[in-house]
């Protein structure tokens, strides 16, 4: 089973819904406010009622083109924020995403990932680490793999010299002494590993 990214799909339409609604919220308000600052009785009389036609003419004239003046920033700022805010979150979660894999191909036994990235990225230090910590781990296992074949090669010696019959104590012991060693050598190279009990 494949475990799920850091950044879900389900993250990312959250986060532009909430952009959007944002967004509107906004025009809303404005939208709102206007109507608010212009709603007016016209008055009884005729030409009361072309006063405040004239009147709010006046008035709304400079606040229609305020505002869509308003609408059009705020609209270039709120596409600016989602650039940037997706330029950066790309920047982060490419890197994350990246060493998310790598680890999953590391942990399924490959050691011979190597992770990069570009010159400029926020987490070059940690695929640094990473590497650092794949280098470690494939000298421990290359090492472990040495012992375990000094290991078997005795194994076959001791093997060859029983079944000559009566062995001599001298070869008997020389094997068992280069078996000792074999072991040592791979209790050297386990031993820097803690694991839980």
């Amino acid at each position: 089973m494949q475990n799920p990214g850091f950044l879900k799909r389900a993250f990312k339409i959250k986060f532009g819904l909430k952009l959007c609604l944002l967004t509107i919220a906004g025009m809303l308000a404005v939208t709102l406010s206007l109507y608010f600052m212009t709603a007016k009785p016209l008055g009884d009389s005729y030409g009361r009622a072309i006063y405040a036609i004239y009147d709010l003419k006046i008035r709304i004239f400079p606040l229609v083109f305020a505002s869509f003046y308003s609408i059009f920033i705020l609209a270039l700022v709120t596409a600016a924020i989602a650039l940037i805010s997706v330029f950066f979150s790309h920047k982060i979660a490419g890197p994350i995403f990246r060493i998310e894999r790598n680890l999953e191909v590391i942990g399924g036994g490959d050691l011979t990932v190597y992770t990069k990235f570009r010159g400029n990225d926020q987490l070059e230090t940690l695929a640094d680490e990473i590497n650092l910590m794949v280098r470690s781990l494939n000298h421990t296992v290359r090492s472990s793999k040495d012992a375990l074949y000094a290991i078997q090669r005795c194994e076959e010696k001791l093997e060859a010299v029983l079944k000559k019959g009566a062995p001599a104590q001298e070869e008997m012991l020389e094997v068992i002494s280069e078996l000792r060693i074999s072991i040592e050598d791979l209790k050297k190279v386990t031993s820097a590993f803690k694991v839980a009990d």
